[in-house]
């Protein structure tokens, strides 16, 4: 069974760690809000599973001013696509 985690804290919180204890390969990570500040972080992003996929929302890393230094780990999505790994995963856990 395949989780969609969505972190919309920033990496101050400690918040992507204690997700990272639950997430395992074949399930996705999406930053949204001040969680995209994780997209930007290389060294946070390779200490997760390289089975795990990372999404950031695209208007979030504008609003932020990350649309240029998102990694390469991270892939920019919009909120259709956001609605549609919604439906792809078989859960979603929001982490607050």
């Amino acid at each position: 069974m395949s989780t969609l985690y969505t972190v919309n804290r920033s990496p101050a919180t400690g918040l992507l760690e204690r997700c990272q204890r639950f997430a395992k390969p074949g399930d996705g990570i999406l930053f949204l809000e001040d969680g995209t500040y994780h997209g930007a972080q290389e060294s946070t992003l390779s200490e997760l599973d390289s089975d795990i996929a990372v999404y950031c929302l695209k208007e979030d890393l504008a609003a932020r001013g990350l649309t240029e230094k998102i990694t390469d780990r991270a892939q920019p999505v919009s909120y259709r696509r956001f609605v549609e790994l919604c439906t792809e995963f078989d859960k979603v856990v929001s982490w607050f």
